[in-house]
């Protein structure tokens, strides 16, 4: 789980140019995805995003939780 909480870690942070170079480090994800690196790092910020902007919303709960465990 270390590669996603750095990921939890750059959204957290709104790094995108961040984002961009671990995506860019990670052979895995290269290899799963059909889209650019720039569109997967903004891909990950939006629905990072989507869930800090629903935290309220009982399905987005433990998501919130486990962002909030990898970024202490």
């Amino acid at each position: 789980m270390g590669k996603m909480k750095e990921i939890s870690r750059l959204c957290e942070n709104n790094d995108r140019n961040g984002l961009i170079a671990e995506i860019k480090n990670n052979t895995f994800l290269l290899q799963l995805s059909k889209y650019k690196i720039e569109e997967m790092a903004d891909g990950f910020l939006k629905s990072h995003n989507e869930i800090r902007d629903n935290r309220n919303d009982p399905a987005f709960k433990k998501l919130n939780e486990i962002h909030d465990k990898y970024n202490k």
